[in-house]
């Protein structure tokens, strides 16, 4: 129990599900083949960026995570 009160202070655990969350809406409106909303993909890379940039650093992967997502608002 005392592991999960340390991951959830670091957020593992609630980026991790976020990310399965969104990247499992991601992939069925893509089985369906539905558009799929530039938001939840940049939501999903935002939380993929963090989720692995918090291993480098927090700062770090902040700072690629809101680099990111204004990249993908840009279109680029």
């Amino acid at each position: 129990m005392e592991w999960v009160k340390q991951e959830f202070s670091k957020s593992n655990i609630i980026s991790g599900l976020l990310a399965i969350a969104i990247w499992g809406a991601v992939i069925y409106l893509a089985v369906i083949q539905v558009e799929i909303p530039d938001l939840l993909y940049a939501g999903g890379m935002s939380i993929i960026a963090f989720f692995f940039g918090s291993k480098m650093g927090q700062r770090e992967g902040m700072e690629r995570a809101a680099d990111l997502i204004e990249r993908t608002m840009k279109g680029e």
